[in-house]
């Protein structure tokens, strides 16, 4: 439809003659004689006209406008430029004319002659694709302007809304020359991001680096991005109309694959700032649909200058998460590339020509900023590669490092399958199993299994590893090459290494420390001189058979007790007394077989736990024994003991609560029977409650309370010393005495297991925490000299929720530092309590105090209670010290007991150490502390001085 209103116009123009002065456009003309270019705004007037007007309309029009730059067209609209051109020349000159820009739908032009006839016209679809013809950046026409001749050009533009409408008059061979050349440039700078971009697709495609892609669809989008600017590619595609649509998709393409590239150079950047990227990106896209062309130039062009800016700061706030190389030449590429949005922004606005000499520098800052991200690209890659050789060394180093733990652990170590199957041993593991070396090992493709001297175990052991993956210091019998066994300690875990599953573990050798615990144990529940089970575990027996109670046979406890037994320690010596013990309890057991329970309770006494139908089966019993006895005739020297004992016999029944009950029933009517003349046999009746035992506690529980009332209980303090440390601070356990009404002071073993009865002891340890406290405060100098000060609690405040509340607020009513405070708790009262034991050492350790076990192996306890109590102190029981230097056994026990400690980072006390010999030999196996009289002496709190005075040396 458009055509033919044209050729209408054409035809009907052609026909219509009018007289010059109503036809011809007299303005101001344009002389054809310039210097190559000119700009022809200046001499041409506007004119806006419903789309169907005719030129014979136009050219009767009046009312032009002069000096447009931007114009609006409204829908069904066209714009209209007039010009005149002069050449007073005697010669014709060739000119071309430059009209609109690549984003104007469409233009036509009319050449009139001085009488108002078209001489030439030309429309923009008529122009062919050729070589000096390819850029579509604006319309172009040749003309031939006559000698001495004036001559009027009409040019017609369609297009959406605004428009801006460049209009240029060149010498047609200067507009040749410059148009070569940049078509030259043009085709050169494509050519040249055409072999970037192929180069890194393909270097891409052999290294899998996704920066080498996105750089390519960078390069690309650039690319087409200028050509589509300059119209080429639509031209080549027939798409004129959509130059500037396909301009904003090709820049779109661009950003994307620069914000793919700056996200892979600074990784890790801040997923905020990608995703607002990918955001405003979505804006040219948008504006693809709702704006103009004219509209969408300008957007793109702003949108340009803003993200190219973007970059720049991104370079500058991110750059420190790369190479400063990488980072410098990334900023100046991007630097680069907004002085193109800048440049075609600012030419824009100029209504620069398109062959002036500014026009080429977008071209060449784009392949430059292009060629500099492309370098970035790989100098950050160079850089990557280096640190990744940097740390590969470092690795290997490190591993090298690993191996030669490996090689030289003391600890067997090795890697294996999760099934087991062992991969890797270490030489220690090797010499642990008897094995040469670990070729000799591997050689038949062992399984953890072939260690063991029971495969069941190492089922047990590989599912647990399964289920919890971290199995820690299990304990297995294991299996050396020549059939012997060991124990060993086995510590393993599963972990995933390059995606596959492995079994890392390390062992070592406890056969000693098993073979410890095996004695230990052994004495845990046995009397060390005649193998008897020991009062301990007496008791234990008893008290699970009255709990049992309903489930057992009746039975009865016999008690025997060695009758002037004083007489051969005192003739003869301990030494003497012992021997004779050890061969009472062989003749003894070979009345009572194995059928009883039979146990040592102290130095000279027995106890049996006898099953019984009638009464009269005890009596038989009991006579047998004495009958034994009797007969027995003990042998030292020169002399000759015929020795006997007293019996006494207490039935359990369902009124006796506990062992000691049973025990003390038992004991009581012993001591009836020795009152009675001895070597006789007395079985316990109710009446005997109130006998020697109960007389005793009676007393001393009358005194005690006494004592609590007036607060007559005397402080008194010993020194002890640490043995392989110089130490200026003091160390002193507080001891109590109570005092009678004589004035006479008596230690605790008479007055303390009454008062424990009675259920009393708490209050005795009360007195002595606020009178010890009270004192400390009342000497601040000491406080500060003070390394440790040991008191002594009872079993009962374990317990006791009130002397909790009273020690927490005695600390703070005094203002005792915690730290300095150890409290000191019986090994058979800790076992006796373990909860309560534990729960009160937990509570009090987070404040800082610490905890001492006292008199450790007095009852042989098993490691395991140990491992279960929160102490900082064992103290080593005085009857293992004092004969060190002469039992070797006791120096075995001792050995161990350090050796225990030291493995759970606790530190041990001797006590009783009577001679500077025995402390020389303590310290020399590693005991941290003495106490005893070779260090210092009780002495009155009242009086106290420190240790390193004379008196004390």
């Amino acid at each position: 439809m458009r055509l033919l209103i044209l050729l209408i116009s054409i035809i009907l123009s052609s026909l219509s003659w009018q007289s010059p002065a109503q036809s011809q456009y007299e303005g101001k003309a344009l002389d054809a004689y310039f210097n190559n270019a000119i700009n022809v705004n200046p001499f041409a007037e506007f004119h806006v006209t419903q789309e169907d007007a005719l030129l014979s309309d136009v050219q009767q029009l009046s009312q032009w406008q002069t000096h447009t730059e931007f114009t609006t067209i409204a829908e069904n609209s066209v714009l209209w430029v007039r010009f005149n051109i002069a050449n007073n020349a005697t010669v014709n000159r060739m000119l071309t004319l430059i009209a609109g820009s690549a984003f104007i739908d469409r233009v036509d032009v009319f050449l009139l002659d001085e009488q108002g006839r078209i001489i030439q016209s030309a429309r923009s679809e008529d122009e062919q694709s050729s070589a000096t013809n390819l850029s579509r950046k604006s319309f172009k026409m040749h003309f031939v302007s006559r000698s001495e001749s004036t001559f009027t050009i009409y040019v017609r533009i369609q297009d959406d809304a605004q428009t801006l409408l460049p209009l240029e008059l060149w010498q047609t061979e200067a507009y040749s020359q410059e148009a070569s050349v940049r078509l030259i440039l043009l085709g050169a700078m494509s050519g040249g991001l055409s072999l970037l971009a192929t180069y890194f697709l393909l270097t891409y495609v052999l290294q899998n680096a996704p920066a080498r892609f996105w750089f390519f669809l960078l390069a690309t989008g650039a690319m087409t991005t200028m050509l589509n600017a300059e119209g080429i590619l639509p031209s080549l595609f027939f798409l004129p109309s959509m130059t500037a649509e396909l301009t904003s998709l090709s820049l779109v393409l661009t950003l994307f694959a620069s914000i793919k590239i700056t996200r892979l150079i600074f990784d890790p950047i801040p997923s905020w700032w990608v995703g607002t990227n990918y955001v405003l990106l979505a804006l040219p896209l948008l504006g693809v649909f709702v704006l103009s062309d004219f509209n969408q130039l300008v957007a793109l062009m702003a949108f340009s200058i803003f993200f190219f800016t973007s970059k720049i700061i991104a370079t500058v706030v991110y750059h420190k998460a790369i190479d400063l190389r990488s980072a410098a030449i990334y900023f100046i590429g991007w630097i680069f590339l907004g002085l193109v949005g800048i440049f075609e922004f600012l030419s824009f606005l100029n209504r620069d020509d398109y062959l002036s000499y500014t026009a080429l520098y977008p071209f060449a800052f784009t392949c430059i900023g292009v060629m500099l991200i492309g370098v970035a690209i790989i100098s950050r890659e160079q850089s990557i590669h280096a640190k990744r050789i940097f740390s590969q060394g470092e690795q290997i180093e490190q591993l090298q490092h690993y191996n030669d733990l490996f090689q030289h652990a003391a600890e067997g170590l090795y890697t294996a399958l999760p099934n087991g199957d062992l991969i890797q041993v270490n030489p220690a593991i090797c010499a642990l199993f008897g094995y040469k070396n670990g070729d000799d090992l591997l050689s038949n493709k062992p399984n953890i299994a072939d260690f063991l001297s029971n495969t069941k175990g190492a089922d047990l052991l590989l599912g647990e590893l399964i289920i919890q993956k971290t199995v820690l210091g299990k304990e297995m019998k294991g299996k050396r090459v020549d059939g012997s066994e060991f124990w060993f300690s086995i510590s393993c875990q599963l972990k995933k290494v390059n995606g596959e599953n492995l079994h890392f573990g390390s062992l070592f050798d406890i056969t000693q420390r098993r073979l410890h615990q095996v004695n230990l144990q052994y004495l845990n529940t046995h009397d060390q001189l005649t193998g008897l089970f020991n009062r301990r575990h007496f008791l234990q027996m008893m008290n699970e058979r009255i709990q049992s109670r309903e489930n057992t046979k009746k039975f009865a406890l016999i008690f025997l007790d060695v009758d002037q037994f004083k007489v051969i320690n005192d003739t003869c010596g301990h030494s003497a007394g012992d021997v004779f013990i050890k061969e009472l309890s062989h003749e003894l057991f070979a009345v009572v077989s194995e059928r009883y329970a039979f146990a040592r309770l102290s130095a000279d006494q027995f106890g049996l736990i006898v099953d019984f139908e009638d009464s009269n089966e005890l009596r038989i019993l009991a006579n047998s024994l004495l009958a034994k006895v009797r007969k027995f005739e003990f042998k030292w020297d020169r002399h000759i003991f015929n020795q006997s004992v007293s019996i006494g016999i207490a039935s359990c029944d369902d009124s006796i609560p506990s062992g000691e009950e049973l025990l003390s029933y038992a004991d009581t009517a012993c001591l009836i029977a020795k009152e009675s003349g001895r070597d006789k046999i007395q079985i316990y009746s109710p009446e005997m409650g109130m006998h020697s035992h109960y007389k005793r506690d009676l007393f001393w529980v009358n005194e005690v309370n006494k004592a609590i009332k007036d607060e007559s209980f005397a402080l008194f303090y010993q020194h002890y010393r640490p043995l392989n440390k110089s130490d200026e601070l003091q160390y002193y356990e507080i001891l109590v005495r109570l005092r009678t009404k004589d004035n006479d002071l008596v230690t605790p073993e008479f007055f303390m297991p009454s008062a424990e009865k009675a259920l009393i002891s708490n209050k005795i340890d009360k007195q002595v925490v606020e009178a010890y406290f009270k004192w400390l405060q009342a000497n601040p100098e000491h406080e500060a000299k003070l390394g440790k000060a040991n008191i002594n609690l009872s079993g009962l405040c374990l317990s006791d929720d009130d002397f909790q509340y009273f020690l927490l607020n005695a600390f703070e009513k005094y203002s005792i530092a915690y730290q300095k405070i150890c409290f000191e708790i019986t090994e058979t009262m800790a076992i006796i309590r373990m909860n309560d034991a534990v729960e009160f050492m937990t509570k009090f350790k987070r404040l800082g105090c610490t905890f001492a076990l006292d008199d450790f192996g007095s009852g042989f306890s098993s490691y395991s209670y140990l491992k279960d109590l929160p102490v900082d102190f064992v103290k080593i029981d005085g009857h293992f010290i004092r004969n060190i230097l002469h039992d070797p056994i006791d120096l075995a026990m001792v050995s161990s007991i350090k050796d225990v400690a030291v493995a759970m980072n606790i530190q041990t006390v001797a006590k009783s150490v009577e001679t500077p010999e025995i402390m020389v030999q303590i310290g020399k196996m590693g005991v941290n502390f003495a106490q005893g009289y070779c260090i210092a002496k009780p002495e009155p709190l009242t009086s106290y001085t420190d240790f390193s005075e004379p008196q004390h040396t």
